[in-house]
Order: structure tokens, then sequence, then C-alpha cells
């Protein structure tokens, strides 16, 4: 599944996930996410949601899903401006309890920085603080970057200053 997403191959990525449903071999997280990722990054976020919708409705499968594999579609719906779609997502992740990482909160940020939305950022630091996460040297190019983006160059020093 990870290779023909990478190749960019969706109907291999898809006729492979069915066959594996049709054998009854049960995903892993490893290979959900793959799964997801490979939909999303080619164009498909609403099908990799829909299939992290399918494995919570199951409780066999619901353990399944983390904020990792939600991250996949975090992004691409960042890259493809659909920044309504990162904020519900965002917002269904935090109503589900998923334990964010640096990862979920780097693209969460660099979802603000690309819709020039930098208002979002310090109630995301403040919550990356809550849950014990410290920021790295993605988390704050990301915020200088968007707030450079946004002629605010001020704040970006602020950011380098602190």
């Amino acid at each position: 599944i990870r290779a023909y997403g990478f190749l960019s191959d969706l109907d291999a990525v898809w006729a492979t996930w069915r066959e594996m449903m049709a054998q009854r071999i049960a995903p892993n997280c490893i290979t959900l996410g793959c799964m997801v990722e490979a939909v999303a990054n080619n164009g498909q976020p609403e099908a990799g949601l829909t299939l992290i919708h399918q494995m919570l409705a199951h409780e066999e499968t619901r353990s399944l899903v983390n904020a990792i594999i939600y991250c996949s579609v975090l992004k691409a719906f960042s890259h493809r401006k659909r920044f309504d779609q990162v904020w519900a997502v965002h917002d269904e992740m935090r109503a589900k309890r998923m334990q964010y990482s640096i990862v979920t909160y780097n693209a969460l940020i660099d979802a603000c920085a690309r819709s020039g939305e930098m208002s979002r950022v310090s109630p995301l630091l403040e919550q990356m603080s809550k849950d014990g996460i410290e920021p790295n040297v993605i988390t704050y190019s990301t915020v200088i970057k968007g707030y450079c983006q946004d002629n605010r160059i001020d704040k970006a020093f602020e950011v380098l200053e602190d």
C-alpha cells in the first residue's frame, strides 16, 4: 500500500486494501496509517478521513486510530488549502481525546502559517505546554515563517528572542 501510494497508483492502493478486506486480513495501525497516508497524499484526504471514521465505528479496529494517522489527513487538507477541514479534524481529534505529538502540533502551526491565521498559534503553543510537549526547531521556524508571511516581522523577532 505504501509503495503504491508513493507511486501515486491509487487504483492499486484501493485494490490492495479491498483484497486485504476480502481475505479477512485485519489491518494494524501501520497498515491503516499507510493506507490513510496514501490516499490523503494523493488528493483524497476525504477518503482518508472516511477510513478513519470506519475504523472508529468498529470496536475491534477503534484502537488502531491515533493522532499520527489523523495527522496525514490534517497535512493533506492543509496542503490543499482546505483550512476549514483542518480545524474540523482538529476539533474531532480533541473531542476523541487523541494524544497529540510534536508532529501534530507542527502540522497545525503550519496550517496557521499557510492560511494566515497566526492568531491561532498562541493557543496551540499554550496547549502544547499543557500537554508537556516542548516546541522544537520546526515549531519555531514555522511560527517565524508564518509571522513573516503575515508581514509581522516584529512578532517573528519576538519568537527568535524568546
